[in-house]
């Protein structure tokens, strides 16, 4: 962070509803995080039911206020879970390499194409809520050992799954068919309550297949914070990305892959992506 720019202040905070920030006041800097901070009687971040990032339109980043906050906990980047405060973190902070660290902020710089950004938050069930924040950004990078990075994004989407009974199942995952052309993901985040294992396959090869307690020892011994009711795939558990992330693109020769999940009861699960990707890619 170089420096902070305070959020325009949406024109309508409903108690059920969309408030949406514009953005546009960021354009001409590097966007690290946005950082929402929510007042009023009764407002929680659980009662943030959608939470939506749109860069020219197009949704570059969606989740909601509960899970997004069990994968930022599970970072470790939250020492203390703030009840008031919600953290849109683009970068990788616990990165080892200045390239990896600044992976995933979004160049908002006219060479990006970016011309229009907005937030769009959807409340339910609030009480005469408030909602402001500040946003935590730097300059555009001009460091030539930075140019393959200056306008990759870091994407979020989701897929709900209703799984009706117990057993092992294929799990869609956004963007990881190399048919569609595939994706570069960091963190592959799946909220469940009643996983047990799970596998990864990549040209029809184990890539991992471990049990939920063999997944969360390896995380913790990693500095991560293992969450209840959530699975993240982190292939970036040494903070180094060089080689690490989980390539599906068929560039990186990817001509399969797939997800398993065992549980053990039927649920609805979901999944969340954290992916590396050019704005003309969406």
């Amino acid at each position: 962070m170089q420096r902070t720019i305070i959020l325009n202040t949406p024109p309508v905070v409903p108690a059920s509803g969309v408030a949406v920030f514009d953005l546009n006041n960021l354009l001409g800097t590097c966007l690290e995080s946005l950082n929402l901070d929510l007042g009023g009687t009764a407002f929680t971040k659980s009662m943030i039911t959608g939470l939506i990032l749109k860069a020219n339109n197009k949704i570059i980043w969606e989740s909601d206020g509960t899970k997004h906050n069990l994968a930022e906990l599970f970072k470790g980047y939250i020492a203390v879970d703030d009840v008031a405060r919600l953290c849109i973190n683009f970068m990788e902070q616990k990165a080892r390499t200045p390239m990896a660290f600044q992976s995933g902020a979004i160049d908002l710089s006219p060479a990006s194409g970016i011309t229009n950004l907005k937030l769009e938050v959807t409340i339910a069930g609030a009480t005469a809520p408030t909602l402001g924040g500040v946003a935590e950004v730097s300059a555009i990078t001009v460091d030539p050992a930075e140019k393959d990075i200056r306008f990759l994004l870091k994407r979020r989407h989701r897929a709900p799954q209703s799984i009706a009974a117990a057993g092992k199942f294929a799990v869609i995952v956004p963007h990881m068919d190399p048919a569609g052309g595939g994706s570069l993901f960091q963190r592959i985040g799946v909220v469940t309550a009643n996983y047990t294992s799970v596998q990864l396959m990549w040209n029809g090869s184990v890539q991992l297949d471990l049990t939920k307690a063999q997944i969360e020892f390896m995380q913790k011994k990693a500095g991560r914070v293992p969450q209840t009711g959530f699975l993240c795939l982190d292939f970036l558990l040494d903070n180094i990305q060089s080689g690490r992330l989980f390539d599906t693109t068929p560039g990186g020769g990817c001509q399969s892959a797939q997800l398993y999940l065992t549980l053990s009861a039927g649920e609805t699960i979901t999944v969340e992506t954290e992916e590396l990707l050019a704005l003309n890619a969406y």
